[in-house]
């Protein structure tokens, strides 16, 4: 055996020798392959592209050159492109009476007469445009007809006008190309001769020109007055001009520019509109096309911008510095500086810029920009209406069927009239049986919809209520204004559906829309009305609708009306905007309105920025040395950067909103309302639409490079870029920008160690909380299984064998086959079932599984769709196949997470603090101002006196408080961590504190999503507790018709056997012979055996309906019972016996039909209350919080649980269909002191979460299915469940509970509340202790001149006495309320409490103690013989030592509180009392004298906390008693 082994040897080797290159060849010829065939792919579509990029090229080229050619040839007097030609038409002067009717029936006759002529093909009277359309045979020939028009209208009484009349009526009008044409040539002019009057040390221009050009082209309300007189282009045109040429001479080529780009923009955004009409001219332009003209319609005025109301005040503070300078200067050159460096266009160029680029990507999508100066109102859009008739696509559908005759019933007049509706191409094998036909009543206003009879060879069979399928992008527009926070009206109709359940407000249909528009602008709204003006072109009548002519006003009402233009409506150019691409350009808009509000916000923001530093530069002439004065081009650089950081956002937002993907959403079919082979028709109907070539491409290169972005080899790279963003995030804060200009400011002043340390804790603030997310980030996703869901795809329905696939490989239309156990890897519509149950409590909240049929569902919720299964639920028994129609984010499971992606989440603790300084910040500012305004009364040079107003105002800026926020948050999230909760978005800890409402969705959550047995009913009707030895027998029979998972390998336990079986007693002398299990289409299970008595029995439990009718001798009573059982909701199962006489019966008992059985009772099962939620509701509500439980349950059910797990027991009860018949403001009111809501649809939670924030409630969302998702993200407190929950509902959730134990809520919500507490007294830290400093300046520089503390000595009192002991203030827990504090205050919405007047009197107690001992340390040291440096420094150390001494009186039980103010203590001390040190932050060391001084000072200070509030008191008792006094005497 050895000598064979040895022998075959080298064969093996060789063997192996060659395996090895040919397995090396294979692996790599794969990959290579298939990047050759992605390559060639690619090649194949880049030149198919190519090819037809260069054919729009050239399109587009030729009808730029039309437009430029009209815009150079204004003098022709009609708008031509190519052979088409509109020509204006009006009365003659002479005519005495000119109406509207008059002149279409002219110029009817122009046009007819016109028609013969032999160069002209076609020529009709336009009556919405105004204009006489024609088209000739060729272009050469326009001339002739024009003149040929004119004649014909001499004869009729009208007479050819010019386009200049009427230049605004027409789309092609080229008079806004030629006015940005102009200016920017007046720009390219005027930048030439600024460069040659520099290069040639030319005189520049007085400045006062300058500056009177800038005011007149900024103040608004010169612009007006000039539209008004000249027009907007010629005002617009001549105010440009003006600016170049004063610029020029002024030598100033940097607003040139500036104003360049955005000429370039506009003429380029004006190009487009209007080569986009010439594209789309054909389409609107057509005689058979109804126009509609301006009507009688009162436009509402254009509302002033935020940027707007700005530029306004800052002319109006030009103006009024200007005339100050010059009062005090005499110098109309300083005042003139002073007008240009407050000037105030960034907040002009920045909404301008954007508009422009974003009338150009309009322009790409087939969108009519008809008046530019509406689109500009988009960031003051806070509304939107949706007009039914805009939503609406080209399907019909069934709403409503009534069958009037026998042998009709619901079900089948519904699938006949369903067939009848379907598209051709959708229609199944041809029946033999005649099919219905569909009539409207006779007095029906649609002939295509509304109620219609249906009859069949002429009879009548019932009545139709035919509507419209919802266009699939209506989903997507109310997707974009719910993530842009605008508040959607849709105009109910009852074709809707519940697609009308997502909006925030129902407006009923028997209202006028305009009333509808008016209402809501009488509340102070700005709205964007979307609507289609119905038409239809086949018809002859040529007048609009009484309905439609009520659309057409509610349109034109609006703020912004966007006229949806397609084959079905009428042209309205007196609308704002049209779409002519349906709702895909509404999209794009409506996602716009987020970006224009961030535009304006950043512009204003730069403009003010800008104003400020150009002003400093110009009051201290820029330089350190007065000497040496910049130039008046750089003072004024900082508005011209800012100006430029305006335009370049506005661009880049307008180009982020251009570059986001138009979705292409499917349709939504009701597909359980359709016959399986209507399915399947409708959906390889679907199929062949297959994508491009290059769209297939494009996915598989993205699928690479996604692959190889998730290389090991990039993982640092991938850190880091995650780390960047996470940090570009947290500098998203409302304090960056202000400190930032601090910083700046502080810079330009000489200070830049000081503006460094500023920026420095900006830099560590933001590099800290992107830290935080991150860890919170990959913690969360270490929950997340990472396993791919696999499914099993058959290639047609009848295939025996089925492929093994990745689920997200499935496409609609695909057959799978399901089996036990399977997890649902996409919607699908059932074709067969074979007992087929599936658990759907992660989807609908059903904690029963449902039983699934094939046969259609009509008008059926989704919990109630058995015809359907969805992804991501769970089969428990049976087989099926079916025939997918939804994957991804278009299933039932993914549009819970996307509406969860669209709802604004809500402002954390930064934004509040953000309110709280903007209040503050005035106050410090007019202290800033009060310092350099005594300073200068006193004498002091100006840029001494800007140096210590700066000073004192950037000081005041509390910059260490975002720091502080997000340390007390951190430390927070890592007690919670400890606790079980892992913190997603540390900023929802602020809103967890004030939470006074928590809702729970029931099943999974409060319950386990287990059936146990609840209630029994004996066979004589006796109702009994489960726990009851009379019910014994009841279930010990029941659980004999229970299968045994031993004996049967591989079977799934049913919920209602594992219910059954866990409270059944143990079972004695029983023996089953055979056993027949569960099965949906049966409806019940069986068993036949022995008991031990020896004698043969079949047992029986099952559905109520199929054995009660088996049960000949049942008594009233329990049936009875059982329907009132039935009533609340619960589940019954009917136990049934009956003896059998022989074994031969007993062996063919379970293959007949079941009789003669006597009814045992019934048991009755329900979901199993979880142990820790009773005490989790009363803990609740120990701490103030209100619980409001969610469920599907019917009320009385619900009612029943809620009162077991503590709920009161008059607890309020809401029902989902009461919700569904109100709007949102309605709901707000029902729901405003409810307890339980129940039968509530997954989708109503959403609205029950928006009702209750809408009602005053602080809002938090506990859940754990996918439905709960949108919920969650609406909540101001999302919590999911990792141990059970969906990914959905954890993505979607603020806070995590990692374990099962929800009681953790109550801990949270206590950090919560602490973390409000801790904040609130690390605000007054920061906020006294700076009031308290600026108060103190303000009195040193009243009584010395100048400010007791330098810039830097300030820097460091913050330093040292506000951010490290307010730090530590942040993350200790604040010290135990003493004895008497009562225990009510817990229950107060603790952030408005602790931030209201509590909050004002720490920080007033704070800045007067503060200025206390500042105040006697510096008089100390002024009375004592020593220097001003000596003074300064005690007054810095009694700031410190006062502040200080408040910390530890605080929080005195801190270790860490004392650690820190005893380390800043000797830090103080040894910066002092070093030379070098103390030189440098402008002190002296001091001496014993020196330092008792100051003890004194800190102990003034000491007994401010218990002197202060006696003060207090004694005043407001005094004015309480003078109050009466001073009455009597007026």
């Amino acid at each position: 055996m050895l000598l064979r082994l040895l022998t075959g040897l080298p064969a093996v080797a060789l063997q192996s020798a060659l395996a090895v290159p040919v397995e090396a060849t294979r692996r790599i010829a794969t990959p290579t392959a298939d990047a050759a065939r992605m390559a060639a792919e690619l090649v194949n579509a880049g030149a198919r592209g190519a090819a037809d990029g260069a054919a729009a090229v050239s399109a587009t080229a030729l009808r730029v050159g039309r437009v430029a050619r009209n815009a150079i040839t204004p003098q022709v007097g009609y708008w031509r492109a190519g052979s088409r030609m509109h020509l204006a038409l009006e009365h003659h002067p002479d005519a005495l009476v000119g109406t509207v009717e008059r002149l279409e029936a002219a110029a009817g006759k122009v046009a007819v007469e016109l028609a013969e002529h032999p160069d002209v093909l076609i020529a009709y009277w336009d009556g919405g445009l105004g204009r006489l359309v024609v088209q000739t045979t060729e272009d050469a020939v326009g001339e002739q007809v024009a003149d040929k028009v004119s004649e014909l209208a001499a004869e009729h009484g009208l007479v050819h006008v010019g386009d200049q009349t009427l230049e605004h009526v027409h789309p092609g009008a080229a008079g806004g190309v030629r006015a940005n044409a102009v200016a920017l040539a007046c720009d390219a002019a005027g930048i030439g001769v600024a460069l040659v009057g520099r290069a040639a040390f030319l005189k520049r221009a007085p400045e006062a020109m300058v500056a009177a050009v800038v005011v007149m082209r900024e103040d608004t309300r010169v612009r007006a007055v000039l539209s008004r007189a000249l027009g907007p282009d010629a005002s617009d045109l001549v105010l440009a001009v003006a600016h170049a040429a004063v610029c020029g001479i002024g030598q100033a080529p940097s607003p040139l520019l500036l104003d360049a780009a955005l000429r370039s923009a506009q003429l380029v955004e004006s190009l487009a509109q209007l080569a986009t009409f010439d594209a789309v001219h054909d389409t609107l332009c057509a005689p058979d096309r109804l126009t509609v003209a301006n009507t009688d319609v009162l436009r509402p005025p254009l509302r002033p911008s935020p940027g707007e109301q700005y530029a306004a005040a800052a002319v109006n503070g030009m103006l009024g510095g200007a005339v100050t300078k010059l009062l005090f200067t005499r110098s109309m050159d300083e005042a003139a500086e002073t007008v240009l460096a407050g000037s105030p266009k960034a907040a002009r160029y920045g909404p301008a810029a954007f508009t422009a680029a974003l009338g150009s990507a309009l322009a790409r999508e087939d969108v009519l920009v008809r008046d530019p100066e509406r689109l500009r109102q988009l960031e003051l859009v806070d509304t939107v209406v949706l007009h039914p008739a805009a939503l609406r696509s080209t399907r019909r559908t069934v709403l409503e069927v009534h069958p009037s005759t026998s042998g009709w019933d619901h079900h089948r007049l519904w699938q006949e009239a369903t067939a009848a509706l379907s598209a051709p191409d959708d229609a199944t094998t041809p029946s033999e049986e005649p099919g219905i036909g569909l009539r409207p009543v006779p007095d029906g206003t649609a002939p295509d919809a509304g109620l219609m009879i249906a009859s069949v060879r002429g009879k009548d069979v019932g009545t139709v209520l035919v509507g419209w399928e919802v266009d699939p992008m209506a989903e997507a527009a109310l997707d974009a204004a719910r993530r842009a926070g605008l508040h959607v009206v849709v105009v109910d109709d009852c074709w809707l559906g519940e697609f009308g359940t997502l909006a925030d407000q129902l407006a009923s249909a028997e209202i006028p829309l305009a009333e509808v528009v008016a209402a809501l602008q009488s509340e102070g709204r700005t709205v964007l009305t979307v609507a289609r003006v119905p038409h239809d072109r086949a018809s002859a009548e040529r007048e609009l609708t009484a309905a439609a002519h009520d659309v057409l006003d509610g349109l034109l009402r609006s703020d912004i009306a966007v006229a949806v233009t397609d084959e079905r409506s009428a042209v309205v150019w007196g609308a704002d905007l049209l779409p002519l691409r349906g709702l895909e350009g509404v999209w794009r808009l409506l996602s716009a309105v987020p970006a224009a509000r961030a535009v304006s916000r950043r512009a204003k923001f730069c403009a003010e920025a800008g104003a400020t530093l150009s002003e400093l530069l110009v009051l201290t002439k820029g330089a350190r040395s007065q000497r040496v004065p910049f130039p008046l081009e750089v003072r004024l650089s900082p508005v011209n950067i800012a100006t430029g950081a305006a335009l370049l956002m506005g661009w880049c937002a307008a180009l982020g909103v251009a570059a986001g993907t138009t979705p292409h959403p499917t349709p939504r079919v009701p597909w359980h309302a359709l016959r399986p082979e209507q399915v399947m028709a409708r959906l390889a109907k679907a199929s062949c639409d297959a994508p491009t070539a290059l769209t297939v491409v494009r996915t598989r290169v993205g699928h690479v490079a996604g692959v190889a972005a998730t290389h090991p080899a990039l993982a640092p790279a991938r850190v880091s870029a995650r780390l960047a963003g996470a940090v570009w995030a947290e500098l998203d804060d409302p304090f960056t920008p202000i400190l930032v200009v601090g910083a700046t400011a502080q810079a330009l002043l000489g200070s830049a160690v000081d503006a460094f340390l500023v920026i420095t804790a900006v830099a560590a603030n933001a590099l800290v909380g992107g830290v935080q997310r991150l860890r919170a980030e990959r913690a969360l996703s270490a929950l997340v299984t990472g396993q791919r869901q696999n499914a099993r795809r058959l290639a047609h329905p009848s295939a025996a064998e089925a492929t093994v696939v990745e689920a997200a490989q499935l496409a609609p239309g695909e057959v799978i086959e399901l089996r036990t156990n399977d997890v649902v890897p996409a919607d699908a519509r059932l074709l067969e079932v074979s007992g087929f149950e599936v658990d759907e409590s992660s989807l609908t909240g059903e904690s029963l599984p449902t039983r699934k049929q094939v046969a259609a569902v009509p008008q059926a919720p989704v919990a109630d769709r058995r015809c359907m299964v969805f992804e991501g639920t769970t089969v428990v028994a049976g087989h099926a196949r079916a025939v997918v129609v939804a994957t991804g984010d278009e299933t039932e499971a993914g549009r819970a997470a996307s509406l969860a992606a669209r709802v604004p989440t809500s402002a954390g603790v930064q934004a509040r603090l953000h309110r709280l300084t903007r209040r503050v910040l005035p106050l410090t500012l007019a202290g800033g101002a009060a310092v350099a305004g005594l300073s200068l009364l006193r004498g002091r040079p100006v840029r001494t006196a800007l140096q210590g107003g700066l000073a004192v105002a950037v000081a005041a800026v509390p910059e260490g408080m975002p720091l502080v926020a997000t340390v007390a948050q951190m430390a927070a999230a890592r007690r919670l961590s400890k606790l079980g909760v892992l913190v997603r978005t540390p900023r929802s800890l602020e809103a967890l504190g004030r939470v006074d409402t928590m809702c729970f969705d029931k099943t999974g959550t409060l319950t386990e999503n287990r059936l146990r047995v609840v209630r029994l009913i004996s066979g004589t009707g006796v109702e009994q507790s489960a726990d009851t030895l009379g019910t014994k027998q009841i279930l010990r029979i029941a659980a004999r018709a229970c299968p045994r998972l031993a004996e049967q390998p591989g079977a799934h336990a049913h919920a209602t056997d594992e219910a059954v079986l866990a409270a059944a007693p143990p079972e004695t002398g029983w023996t089953t012979v055979r056993a027949q299990p569960f099965e949906a289409s049966r409806g019940y299970a069986a068993a036949t055996g022995r008991d031990a008595d020896g004698a043969n029995m079949l047992v029986v439990k099952g559905a109520p309906e199929v054995v009660l009718p088996c049960c000949p001798d049942t008594d009233p009573a329990a049936v009875e019972g059982a329907h009132s059982l039935a009533g609340q909701g619960l589940r019954l199962l009917a136990v049934a016996q009956r003896r059998l006489a022989t074994e031969d019966e007993a062996r063919d008992a379970l293959d007949k039909p079941l009789e003669l059985l006597e009814l045992i009772g019934f048991v009755a099962l329900a979901d199993s209350p979880r142990p820790s939620s009773a005490p989790l509701v009363a803990g609740l509500g120990e701490v103030g919080v209100r619980p409001v439980m969610l469920t599907g349950d019917h009320p009385q059910t619900a009612r029943s649980v809620a009162i077991s797990l503590g709920w009161p027991a008059d607890v309020t009860v809401v029902t989902g269909n009461e919700l569904a018949s109100l709007d949102r403001a309605g709901r707000a009111r029902l729901l405003r002191d409810c307890g339980v809501v129940a039968r509530v649809a997954p989708e109503q939670k959403l609205q029950v979460v928006e009702a209750l924030r809408e009602a005053g409630c602080v809002v938090g969302m506990v859940g754990d299915g996918a439905n709960d998702a949108a919920a969650i993200r609406a909540a101001d407190v999302g919590v999911g469940i990792a141990a059970r929950g969906s990914a959905a509902a954890r993505n979607a959730a603020d806070l995590v509970i990692t374990n099962d134990e929800l009681s953790v809520l109550i801990d949270a919500i206590g950090e919560g509340r602490a973390l409000w507490r801790s904040v609130a007294d690390a605000i007054s830290i920061l906020l006294g202790g700076n009031a308290g400093e600026v108060g103190f300046s303000v009195l040193g520089t009243l009584l010395s001149g100048t400010s007791p503390l330098s810039t830097r000595q300030l820097l460091l009192v913050n330093l040292l006495t506000d951010m490290f002991p307010a730090m530590a203030v942040a993350v200790t827990p604040q010290d135990p309320e003493p004895a008497g504090e009562p225990a009510a205050a817990d229950t107060v919405p603790v952030g408005i409490a602790v931030l209201g007047q509590p909050l004002t009197r720490q920080i007033r107690h704070r800045g007067v103690i503060t200025g206390i001992g500042a105040a006697t340390a510096w008089l100390i040291g002024t009375l004592t013989p020593g220097s001003a440096r000596r003074t300064s420094t005690m007054a810095l150390c009694g700031v410190v030592g006062a502040q200080l001494t408040q910390t530890v009186a605080g929080r005195r039980h801190s270790p860490l509180v004392l650690a820190t103010v005893l380390g800043t203590a000797v830090v103080l001390v040894a910066l002092v009392q070093t030379p070098v040190v103390s030189h440098f932050f402008g002190c002296t060391p001091l001496g014993p004298l020196a330092w008792a001084g100051v003890g004194v000072a800190i102990g003034t200070a000491s007994l401010g906390p218990r002197v202060l509030p006696q003060a207090e008191q004694m005043v407001a008792d005094l004015t309480s008693r003078l109050r009466p006094v001073v009455r009597l005497v007026h």
